[in-house]
């Protein structure tokens, strides 16, 4: 009686572990969805003109943000002749874990007996459905819900733009080009604003009407966020509506 006792309390045990690592990973992943990710975009421009500027983006979750992407990339430091460079804190830790990953897959590898080969019967050919109207009016209709919920989701704010119109041209020209670029851009905004939402902080157009004033650099910098939760649920549903209208059948 002991010995059953024991044993139900490690089945229990290990249920207990399993049902706890389940509800953290239903924790994480609802909390992930509900998280609001963002990404810091900003360019600003060479005001001497050499270079097309620098293109800088950082990525993160609740209003951190961490460099990801730089161009042009940031000059590597000069290595000691003699003295090769060391790697950094990931990289060492990735090396190492792909060197035990690769040594325990060949020692399985080494242990395992080969497995006697099955011969398996003819499948039988699958019928696939038709692709008709119906199908195409479905998929147009959820690719038109998940793009709305994808720009529903998407918010793009604290944006800085500082743009220099006219640089280099006559007065006259340069009065021309700062009309135009006036013209252009707030309907533009007016227009995607429509469906995205947007929040300026700071627009500024500059224009360069006087040949000798120092021409100023410009600038460029938004976030981007968006919630991954309204586009799971609207991808959720169209899943159901494709299964429900058989649109599956005709891709597998």
């Amino acid at each position: 009686m002991s010995i059953l006792g024991a044993v139900a309390a490690a089945v229990l045990f290990v249920l207990r572990a399993v049902l706890i690592l389940l509800g953290v990973v239903l924790a994480l992943a609802l909390l992930g969805l509900v998280i609001p990710f963002c990404a810091d975009v900003a360019w600003e421009g060479d005001p001497e003109g050499e270079t097309d500027g620098t293109l800088e983006v950082r990525a993160g979750a609740l209003g951190l943000t961490f460099p990801v992407w730089r161009y042009p990339a940031p000059p590597e430091e000069e290595a000691v002749p003699g003295q090769p460079a060391k790697p950094g804190f990931f990289a060492r830790a990735w090396s190492k874990l792909k060197e035990k990953w690769t040594t325990w897959r060949q020692k399985r590898a080494a242990n395992k007996p080969p497995r006697p080969k099955k011969q398996k019967a003819p499948a039988k050919p699958r019928e696939k459905a038709r692709f008709t109207l119906q199908t195409l009016c479905t998929i147009l209709r959820g690719a038109g819900r998940m793009t709305r919920a994808v720009f529903d989701a998407l918010r793009i704010t604290r944006i800085h733009v500082v743009w220099p119109v006219g640089a280099g041209a006559e007065p006259d020209q340069a009065a021309r080009d700062y009309g135009a670029a006036c013209a252009w851009l707030y309907p533009a905004l007016g227009l995607v604003n429509r469906f995205v939402y947007l929040d300026f902080e700071e627009l500024r157009l500059v224009p360069c009407v006087e040949a000798d004033a120092p021409v100023p650099a410009g600038r460029v910098s938004f976030r981007v966020s968006a919630r991954a939760l309204f586009v799971f649920i609207a991808a959720v549903r169209v899943l159901i509506e494709f299964y429900r209208e058989k649109v599956l059948d005709v891709f597998l």
